[in-house]
């Protein structure tokens, strides 16, 4: 008995099978994977691992035409939804792999992405390399060039030297769970609480300089739980739009709906980017857009800003404004 001879309804639950069920990738490994650098970003230094091979399109397409047909149909009625894994080891490197995309589209209904954690809390020399001259103060930056190309290029590969038109991605829903999946460390003891691994982000347990202390941080998992707080902070601060957060959340009004962040699938904290950007009100230069000179422009600028982002999201791809 072949595929095509299955009744069409049973046909069609094996093709949503095969189109929506996917494997978690192996461990994280730089191999076959680089730096992409055909964007500008606007994040600061970051350290994200991407795979070189190309997303391709679903295998079913290419079996025959009959099957082409079915699957296309399935896939224009079902909504667009990504799913990327994201592994993070030793809460530095990111290493994104697509795990299903079923088509390439501009509007993206859900981007799932399963972020694991792998290795230990951030040792001490890393910390180190995240502050002063040359710093870049945490991951959330790594997750920030993700995203943002994401937004430019959905899931395609290196765009090269000169690169095309952006595509211009929106997102409904931007879905972010964290776990562990680190399974050869121990969890953290009660004593290292979320106050003192907030403090090694930002390096400030380095003690005096004549002190030779142990890190023992490192003999230590990191808590998933921890990182998702940590991000929701500072998503939350790139929303408020203040002086110097503005020109990296503008990219989040304009091209996504709402943001969810997970801890093993349990909902910690949700935002609404709709009803944010209806309660953001400047009217003081030194409050917003401080990229912006001379500073009598800032506030025109804004609500010039306020007013297409405004319209884009009624117009163009959401009804929230």
């Amino acid at each position: 008995m072949s595929l095509l001879s299955l009744p069409l309804e049973l046909r069609e639950l094996i093709i949503e099978l095969a189109l929506f069920t996917s494997q978690p990738p192996l461990a994280p490994s730089k191999c076959n994977r680089s730096d992409l650098n055909d964007i500008k970003y606007r994040a600061w230094r970051h350290r994200t691992y991407y795979e070189q091979s190309p997303v391709s399109c679903p295998s079913l397409l290419l079996v025959n035409r009959h099957l082409a047909v079915e699957t296309q149909s399935i896939l224009t009625r079902q909504p667009t939804q990504y799913i990327l894994n994201i592994a993070i080891v030793n809460e530095v490197d990111l290493f994104p792999t697509w795990v299903s995309v079923p088509r390439l589209n501009t509007r993206i209904s859900t981007l799932y992405a399963d972020i694991q954690l792998h290795g230990h809390i951030l040792s001490k020399p890393d910390a180190r390399a995240q502050v002063g001259c040359g710093g870049h103060l945490g991951f959330q930056w790594s997750f920030y060039a993700l995203l943002e190309r994401f937004l430019q290029y959905g899931p395609l590969g290196d765009q090269g030297p000169d690169p095309s038109c952006p595509r211009d991605i929106t997102i409904d829903t931007l879905i972010l769970d964290f776990s562990s999946a680190e399974t050869s460390l121990p969890a953290p003891p009660a004593e290292v609480d979320y106050r003192r691994w907030w403090r090694r982000q930002h390096f400030l347990d380095r003690g005096r300089r004549s002190e030779q202390t142990e890190d023992v941080l490192v003999q230590y998992r990191a808590r998933p739980e921890w990182m998702a707080e940590y991000l929701a902070k500072e998503m939350t601060g790139l929303l408020n739009m203040g002086y110097y957060h503005a020109k990296y959340g503008m990219i989040l009004y304009e091209q996504i709906g709402r943001i969810q962040i997970l801890v093993e699938g349990q909902l910690v904290k949700a935002m609404d980017l709709g009803k944010s950007l209806k309660e953001l009100h400047f009217h003081d230069a030194q409050e917003t857009l401080g990229h912006l000179w001379p500073r009598e422009l800032r506030v025109p600028a804004f609500k010039e800003w306020l007013r297409k982002t405004k319209k884009r999201r009624t117009d163009d791809w959401m009804i929230d404004i």
